[in-house]
């Protein structure tokens, strides 16, 4: 029996639900007060909100601590419940700020805790752990009881994910193990109390029991211990039958399934426990409720870092939707789900820093305030299911929730109707597997990669087929195979070592695919670490590499096709040609680019060349709109860790440095048919997962071009010319695609290692 992997990050919003419900966390800051999960249940969360400020802020200019934390904590639960994180973790910082004034050591300890898990809901892991070393600290001056022993039982439980995430399994089986034992304490004790306990209280203590021992066995698996790790899962399983007479999937874990905040981590547990268990067809609606809470929880977080974080442990739920339907049989809404993690991972990396061009004043915050209203209902009605609320109220709250989610889609129809590009930048709007193949021109086959941490999954897509083959290599291995193909490339002599890598990941990435494919030209749509890799020059069994066969293109999805297509435009007769800016340090001179630059104005004489100090920002961007091809033969600066601040190196002028921002390149309005990047490192960050070149050339797609030319290591200066000298001759004759092909074949004549003409790649309308 295999055991399901779980993503630690997504249980932290599950384990914050039931820390509150299990008693941790103050439900009532005063004797006469309403607890935050009575307001939610009452519809009145926004409303609770404000009051608890204003309690907590009267209560601290008497120097009140205790009520001014406690306010502050409830605040923060009634927010983490209503899918507003930032706000959850704003709160729970102010309530550690009291608390330690307080001196109380248990309210402080209640604080530590909340931040601890606050942090960890958000990927942010050091923070979260710091918080936690604090906390396990503070617990020991807690005086013996059933109180220091649940603290206890929640700081193991974090020590022992951390340890778990670092690999450090002896460590973590004990924390988790110690965890277990002090929650499986604490459930005993509702139970055998259970005329003075909650319902609910003893149903959450069991989801706790059981997402540890979900843990432990992770942990017991991957230490090797297969037959404890079964054991441990088991025994979870068998917990949620214990205290529901409903199928596991149907008892009261599935309940906490209402709850914004829980949604994707229970939900997740509760797929992976059917697909482990050889029902993928019954996981599938579970990865579905994942997803979708994903999707609208991640609206509402404002902070780019909180953004990117939340994301990260997000895709879990995509890969294993994958997975199951794979298993499933139905590959098509598998390349549809992988299409869908694309298009969501692509709106995290945008942000909300970027100025979009075609943005209507007021829609982003039109759109967050539609997507609070929808997470405060539905917080709203899980709530007042917990209280056996009905009738009226309950319908009225229900009827309320479907008015809110319909004006919701029509905000988004209506930004569809103005603008579908605009609307994909706001919310997950990927094409079809069907929808892709109508795209499709005859004679083109798509190969599109998914990265997992076990397996790749490939696509063969066509215009009149599609297929499907898993690729045996995790995700570790293959960055280890990249990286020694990169290495061999930069080392011109080291002929052989490049030859042995490239026929590998041609073996891997190319040769299962090779029976199934019809079309005379290929386009790549490469996923995470396989952004890197070359595939023009990966070589056959034959010693031919791929470029001597097919013309290549890429696209960092299919969806993005519809729009590269929409903007198809005729050949122009006119570059703007920007050279070898002056960026203060001759180190930075690319002699070759001025020469490149004269060529392309020679080929095209009516495009206009400005070199060195005339190689300006604010002239890139003012003359920008008016050619039919945009050249920058400039440096390249790349943002791996914030792809949306990556930028092309420009003479600056008076405060401006000079630095054209991907973020400021959506603000431009293009019409250009192709942009061309012959520049040093306009595709090449560290060998992280491609996001920063997705972010440039989309960018460049979105201002308005279909196509960019990019390249994916420091190029040679001279082969740069030589290469691009024959591909805008090519370009007179025949299309961009095969341009690019004949000038890498006519340069590998002159430079024949891969290095000096393998960078160059041409990403959208081939």
């Amino acid at each position: 029996m295999k055991l399901p992997k779980i993503v630690s990050s997504s249980l932290y919003s599950l384990f914050l639900t039931c820390l509150i419900a299990t008693g941790c966390v103050a439900q009532k800051y005063q004797p006469d007060s309403v607890s935050a999960y009575e307001a939610i249940a009452k519809g009145e969360a926004k409303e609770f909100l404000s009051a608890m400020e204003v309690q907590a802020q009267e209560a601290e200019k008497k120097g009140n601590w205790r009520l001014a934390a406690s306010a502050y904590n409830e605040a923060a639960w009634a927010a983490q419940n209503s899918g507003q994180l930032q706000k959850t973790l704003s709160y729970a910082g102010k309530a550690f700020e009291l608390a330690e004034k307080g001196r109380d050591q248990e309210l402080r300890v209640r604080a530590i805790l909340f931040l601890a898990l606050v942090h960890g809901s958000l990927g942010q892991y050091e923070k979260s752990t710091e918080w936690t070393e604090k906390g396990i600290e503070a617990t020991k001056k807690i005086p013996p009881g059933l109180s220091k022993e649940r603290y206890e039982g929640f700081f193991n439980r974090l020590l022992g994910e951390d340890f778990l995430r670092r690999g450090d399994l002896p460590e973590a089986i004990d924390y988790l193990s110690y965890s277990v034992q002090v929650q499986d304490s604490h459930l005993t004790y509702l139970v055998r109390n259970r005329a003075n306990a909650k319902e609910s209280a003893i149903q959450n203590s069991v989801h706790l029991v059981v997402l540890s021992l979900t843990e432990l066995a992770q942990a017991y698996q991957r230490a090797g211990n297969v037959e404890e790790a079964i054991k441990v899962y088991e025994k979870g399983v068998d917990l949620i039958k214990r205290f529901s007479a409903r199928p596991p999937a149907e008892s009261g874990l599935s309940e906490s399934l209402q709850w914004p905040a829980a949604i994707s981590s229970a939900s997740l547990w509760i797929g992976n426990v059917f697909n482990q268990s050889g029902k993928p067809a019954e996981a599938i609606p579970y990865y579905q409720r994942a997803i979708q809470q994903v999707e609208s929880t991640r609206t509402l977080l404002q902070s780019e870092e909180y953004r990117q974080s939340f994301f990260e442990g997000g895709l879990a739920p995509y890969i294993s939707m994958m997975g199951a339907l794979v298993s499933a049989g139905r590959q098509e809404e598998a390349f549809n789900y992988g299409e869908r993690a694309r298009s969501r991972t692509f709106l995290d990396i945008l942000g909300s820093k970027v100025q979009l061009s075609r943005v209507q004043g007021g829609l982003l915050e039109e759109e967050r305030a539609l997507q609070e209203r929808i997470a405060a209902l539905k917080a709203k009605l899980a709530a007042g299911e917990e209280e056996g609320v009905g009738g009226k109220e309950w319908e009225g709250s229900r009827r309320e929730l479907a008015e809110a989610e319909k004006a919701y889609e029509a905000f988004l129809s209506k930004v569809r109707k103005q603008d579908k590009e605009q609307a994909s930048l706001m919310t997950v709007e990927p094409l079809t597997l069907k929808e892709v193949q109508e795209l499709l021109e005859p004679g083109v086959t798509v190969l599109e990669y998914f990265v997992t941490e076990e397996e790749v999954l490939l696509w063969i897509v066509e215009k009149d087929k599609a297929q499907f083959v898993r690729v045996p290599t995790g995700r570790k291995a293959l960055v280890a195979k990249v990286t020694s193909l990169r290495e061999s490339i930069y080392q011109v002599g080291e002929k052989e070592k490049f030859k042995a890598s490239s026929q590998e990941l041609y073996g891997l990435l190319i040769g299962p695919a090779l029976s199934l494919m019809k079309g005379k030209e290929l386009l790549i749509i490469p996923h995470d670490v396989l952004h890197y890799v070359p595939f023009q020059a990966l070589l056959s069994p034959q010693g031919k590499y791929l470029i001597q066969d097919y013309p290549v293109y890429y696209l960092s999805s299919a969806s993005l096709m519809q729009f590269t297509t929409a903007k198809r435009r005729a050949g122009g007769e006119n570059a703007l040609v920007i050279g070898n800016p002056n960026l203060g340090d001759e180190a930075y001179n690319l002699r070759f680019a001025e020469r490149e630059a004269k060529e392309i104005a020679a080929l095209y004489p009516q495009s206009a060349v400005y070199l060195r100090s005339e190689a300006s920002k604010p002239r890139a961007v003012s003359l920008s709109s008016q050619y039919d091809m945009l050249h920058f033969a400039v440096h390249a600066e790349l943002n791996e860790d914030d792809p949306v601040s990556s930028a092309l190196l420009l003479t600056g002028e008076g405060k401006d440095d000079g630095r054209l921002k991907v973020g400021e390149i959506f603000s431009l309005n293009l019409k250009a048919g192709m942009v061309v990047l012959s520049a040093c490192e306009t595709g090449l960050g560290k060998l992280s997962n491609g996001d920063e070149m997705i972010g440039l050339t989309r960018a460049f797609i979105y201002a308005g071009t279909p196509s960019v030319v990019t390249t994916l290591w420091k190029v040679n200066d001279r082969a740069s010319y030589e290469l691009m000298r024959e591909f805008y001759q090519h370009l007179k004759t025949v299309k961009k695609s095969e341009a690019l092909r004949q000038a890498q074949l006519k340069t590998m004549e002159q430079f024949p290692e891969p290095f000096y003409w393998a960078a160059y790649e041409l990403t959208g309308e081939p």
